[in-house]
């Protein structure tokens, strides 16, 4: 396994260990975080502290909520100076289990040196709109 593939991973088991510190310690000073999507779904946050604070605010997709969630799989790939990761995941409000998001996301890690300098975010944002419309009133980012 490259060194960068190792920084990656590392980064994600910070990231669902609610690392903080940690997390901030892979990304240069001036990282880029790109989701796509519209406004409140997607954007762009410039600077580690911009970026972890989207991070642990979850201001990216539907934002915190009571979430169920399953990873179906997880395969990861290198290419230059980038690590790329294919998620597919199945995520639910715990309050609407049989309503389902079945989600696909390619995410691009960009490195320069041995520091993550660049994130960008590939999901289909319409499922999170289409689910968004059914379940406003249960997701505290959009009341």
């Amino acid at each position: 396994m490259s060194r960068r593939m190792e920084i990656a991973k590392a980064y994600e088991k910070a990231l669902f260990a609610g690392q903080r510190d940690e997390v901030g310690s892979y990304f240069t000073d001036d990282i880029v975080y790109w989701v796509a999507g519209t406004p409140r779904i997607g954007g762009e946050w410039r600077g580690r502290e911009a970026v972890l604070n989207a991070l642990w605010n979850r201001e990216p997709g539907l934002g915190a909520a009571d979430w169920g969630s399953e990873d179906v799989w997880r395969d990861w790939y290198e290419a230059d100076e980038r690590v790329i990761v294919e998620i597919r995941e199945r995520s639910w409000l715990k309050s609407a289990p049989k309503d389902i998001m079945d989600q696909r996301t390619c995410v691009v890690i960009k490195f320069r040196g041995e520091q993550i300098c660049e994130m960008r975010d590939y999901t289909d944002s319409h499922v999170y709109e289409e689910f968004l419309k059914r379940h406003r009133k249960e997701l505290p980012k959009f009341k």
